[in-house]
């Protein structure tokens, strides 16, 4: 299994609990919340992380950018 940082698995834990695959999908904004506020700066940056390495897609919805688990990464790691 790859390496992920605990703020990593807790924002894919967090989209997995939510059902955000494919069609599913959560706003940026609305990831952050439910996080406490001093660690929300890193919680950003390992969102994007997660952009960044593939295994989550960004999404425009009606209000702003959303993000899903990008299911075609399951054989990845």
């Amino acid at each position: 299994m790859g390496k992920f940082t605990d703020n990593e698995l807790n924002i894919l834990y967090k989209l997995w609990r939510h059902r955000c695959f494919g069609k599913g999908h959560m706003l940026m904004d609305n990831l952050t919340d439910g996080f406490p506020t001093n660690i929300q700066d890193k919680i950003t940056e390992s969102l994007k992380e997660l952009i960044r390495k593939g295994f989550l897609v960004r999404k425009s919805s009606k209000h702003s950018q959303a993000v899903f688990i990008n299911l075609n990464m399951n054989d990845t790691y």
